[in-house]
């Protein structure tokens, strides 16, 4: 028998190198017209969806409030309104950093009687999920385990796992009354077939038969595992795989005729780029690979700039307390799939509803079974903006066209379709998922002009809806001060105030002392290490909040230490604090002394006192006479430029002690092991002269040159140093609304301001838009070099990528100040950081 056309392609793609395989591509692309037959109906839809977790990245949306909250939700979850999502897929909290932080586990101890529903945010978040669509489907993912579980690997004991699934299963279904549909293994690390089995059978005889396992939201390498193990293939219901590559040999995964799904996909940022990332998988993955479902990572942007992955996101929302929200391409990108689908619904094959474009590109036809409705997508996306943050994306052509679909019999007598375009490489601004004329059915053919970025939907259903909301809410990204946070009206075992755990769980419980009139607090509630899925070096636990660029502030938290643990415990305050305090400013105290470091605390062994290395220490001294830290007590550390004091119960421990002036970062407070020390009564304040708004330089003008001065601090932002990424490439001043421009393609060629054109080259400035807001990255112009700055003079120019002594050539954008810095975190050995400006030094 004779394979059809689109198996045939995936067959070569088995024998072809990467470099071939667009070359394969385009033998297989299909010929006017293209034909649309319900009677290749195929493999049945399973949703497109997005991922909360992995971790903490909805951390702060449970803190903004209504009716913005609402908003968000609705533009998430709400059916023809926003995104519509069809899956929810969320971490099932196990106690350890995962990301862009930790999420609480349901069972910090191995005590049956003190499992925890309230702990967390994910379980509400399903809840309002199902509140605004009640088809969503739901998913379990576990990314770390608490550590009762074992040291390394939960699968040290597989029945023991499996039960605390099981309960966390339980919780789902009998407090907040959630059906939960698939459930996961241990995100992106090693599966177990034991395990695997264990946990089916345990689910089901807890009556959760109708739950389905996903394996092993991870590499390919689990159907080689399933190949050779019967019972372990029997037991997994979906092939779950992370950032599959649609030009990769997946035939050993298809050959079990199980769902195969991208469970995992995209972590672009949520600009014009990552909605074309996005809008390409989730259909080349049907033509290329027959996946059928795609997941993104991640639901919302809800946790801090310098935390991992910042806004990586379907939309970002980071600011609960201006309320302001940010509703990204990536929403319109989803909504021109599921707003006119439903999960169950079929994909007609390749060749009969699906392909590839002639000139670049892919169609996708989903059918109603049991009705006559229809919706075709078609996309096509040039090779600069198609690329996701990983994997890696053969180079590909793509040119605009009109392309004629004909409609067989098969798909009714229908007279028109409704349209819905969006492009994402028109603008800025972009067009994003506008309605267009309904297009005419005339013999059954359908003509469509396809421009290059063009993104369309063709539908039967008259549904489709471009939400919005009135008196949206002001960007204000720095978090106002003074800040007070008594934890006196947060949910009890809830997230605490502002802070975004980062090392350990530190929640919301009635405190273990009333003494001083302590109602709530914050208190960490991790007992040992966790199995970790992502490691955090050396140091203890750590919650955080503030803003990336904090400098100068002053920070006083009350903490309390029992009797038994003053021998060990050792409470700490930071500020200018990284996700894991590898590098800050932070006040230790212990039984015996304080330390003043420049990172935090060690992670102690049992039972051994654990203080920063001797390395990082600023000063240490006693404690004052006749001074303890056990019971409540009051800690304080102001940092200003390069001075630090501190005090404790009032008591002067230092003043004006030298520190290093290159550190920015968050307000941190933790410990050095997993202790339940308790805070209260949080205070944080700026601190010394550099928190007004610095003067402009002068107004900017076309011929202005670029060049490079101290940046800002504080989250204070300067005209001269205020620049938009724009998903051209184009780099351009906000104030002026002018692109930075080369003076030729040239090493050593100067940068200078003029009029934005995005079809001038020597505006093209690449970046991965995606890792330029996580870590320094180069900048490079069409021909290779790179931007480059100069340390001694802030000359900014054109220089060859390798480096040059004296010179910088990688970047990282703050998007909260909108500044290109040459530090994302503290480089002792370039000094104080430098930003693109106008005003050069």
């Amino acid at each position: 028998m004779k394979k059809p056309r689109y198996m045939l392609f995936i067959a070569i793609l088995a024998f072809t190198r990467c470099a071939d395989v667009l070359a394969a591509v385009a033998e297989n692309r299909d010929e006017f017209p293209l034909m649309i037959d319900k009677a290749g109906v195929s493999l049945r839809f399973d949703g497109v969806g997005a991922v909360s977790g992995g971790g903490a990245t909805s951390r702060l949306l449970v803190s903004y409030e209504d009716p913005e909250r609402s908003r968000i939700l609705d533009y998430l979850f709400k059916p023809n309104f926003g995104a519509a999502l069809q899956i929810l897929k969320v971490e099932i909290g196990g106690d350890s950093l995962a990301g862009c932080g930790a999420e609480s586990s349901h069972m910090h101890t191995d005590n049956v009687s003190r499992v925890d529903y309230s702990t967390g945010y994910e379980w509400w978040l399903m809840v309002e999920a199902k509140k605004r669509n009640p088809d969503i489907k739901l998913y379990g993912l576990p990314w770390s385990f608490p550590g009762w579980l074992g040291t390394k690997s939960p699968y040290a004991n597989p029945q023991l796992t499996a039960q605390y699934i099981v309960k966390w299963l339980e919780g789902a279904r009998h407090i907040y009354n959630l059906t939960i549909d698939y459930i996961g293994v241990w995100n992106e690390r090693p599966s177990n077939s034991t395990y695997v089995q264990v946990l089916r059978s345990a689910m089901d005889a807890a009556g959760f038969k109708q739950t389905q396992i996903v394996a092993k939201d991870g590499g390919a390498d689990i159907c080689n595992s399933m190949a050779t193990d019967k019972a372990y293939a029997d037991a997994v219901d979906v092939i779950g795989l992370h950032y599959p590559s649609d030009f990769s040999n997946f035939s050993l995964c298809h050959s079990f005729n199980k769902p195969f799904w991208a469970s995992e996909e995209s972590s672009s940022y949520d600009d014009a780029n990552g909605a074309a990332c996005w809008a390409r998988v989730i259909n080349s993955h049907w033509v290329l690979q027959q996946m059928t479902s795609s997941i993104m990572w991640n639901l919302v942007g809800s946790y801090y700039h310098g935390t991992n992955w910042y806004a990586e996101s379907m939309m970002t929302a980071d600011q609960p307390w201006s309320g302001h929200y940010w509703v990204s391409p990536v929403i319109w990108a989803t909504a021109h799939v599921t707003q006119f689908t439903k999960v169950g619904w079929r994909y007609l094959k390749n060749r009969a509803g699906s392909g590839l474009l002639p000139l670049g590109g892919y169609y996708v036809t989903w059918v109603d079974p049991d009705g006559p409705d229809f919706t075709i997508v078609a996309v096509k996306i040039s090779y600069e903006h198609a690329p996701c943050i990983r994997p890696h994306l053969p180079r590909f052509n793509t040119s605009a066209e009109t392309v004629t679909f004909e409609l067989t019999a098969s798909m009714g007598h229908i007279q028109s379709l409704q349209v819905w375009y969006s492009n994402f490489e028109d603008g800025p601004p972009h067009t994003l998922f506008e309605k267009q004329a309904n297009v005419a059915v005339v013999n059954g053919k359908v003509n469509l002009h396809i421009p290059v970025g063009g993104y369309f939907t063709l539908s039967s259903l008259k549904s489709g809806e471009k939400g919005s909301f009135p008196n949206e809410k002001t960007s204000a990204p720095n978090l106002p001060l003074p800040y007070k946070e008594s934890f006196d009206a947060d949910q009890i075992s809830g997230t605490a105030g502002y802070f975004a755990d980062q090392i350990g769980i530190f929640e919301v419980h009635a405190a273990s002392s009333q003494a001083g009139a302590h109602k709530n607090v914050m208190r960490q509630m991790v007992p040992q290490t966790p199995i970790a899925w992502q490691g955090w070096g050396d140091t203890g636990p750590l919650t955080v909040l503030g803003m990336r660029e904090w400098q100068d502030v002053t920070v006083s938290i009350d903490f309390y230490v029992s009797e038994e643990l003053v021998v060990h415990a050792m409470p700490c305050v930071a500020t200018r604090s990284d996700q894991k305090w590898l590098y800050a400013v932070a006040l230790c105290v212990n039984g015996t002394g304080w330390t003043l470091s420049n990172r935090g605390p060690q992670l102690q062994a049992d039972n051994t006192p654990g203080n920063p290395p001797a390395t990082s220490i600023y000063q240490s001294g006693p404690l004052p006479a006749g001074v303890s830290i056990a019971g409540w007590h009051a800690i304080t550390l102001t940092t200003i430029t390069t001075q630090a004091s501190g005090t404790l119960d009032g008591h002067v421990l230092f003043a004006n002690a030298s520190i290093g002036n290159a550190d920015t970062g968050f307000v941190g407070v933790g410990m050095n092991y997993w202790y339940p020390v308790e805070f209260d009564n949080l205070e944080v304040d700026a601190a010394g002269p550099n928190w007004e708004p610095t003067a402009p330089c002068h107004s900017s003008t076309a011929g202005d040159t670029l060049g490079s001065r101290n940046c800002t601090t504080n989250g204070l932002s300067s005209p001269d140093q205020e620049f938009d990424l724009l998903a051209t490439y184009q780099l351009r001043h906000a104030p002026s609304g002018l692109c930075a421009t080369a003076t030729a393609l040239a090493a050593s060629a100067t940068i200078t301001l003029e009029e934005c054109d995005a079809t001038n080259s020597n505006q093209t400035f690449f970046n991965t838009y995606s890792n330029i807001r996580n870590m320094v990255t180069a900048i490079e112009a069409v021909n290779g070099l790179v931007l480059s700055g100069r340390y001694s003079n802030g000359t900014v120019s054109l220089q060859t990528r390798k480096a040059t002594p004296g010179c910088w050539t990688e970047w990282a954008y703050f998007p909260n100040t909108r500044q290109l810095r040459n530090q994302y975190t503290r480089d002792d050995a370039a000094g104080y950081p430098q930003c693109l400006s106008t005003c050069p030094q």
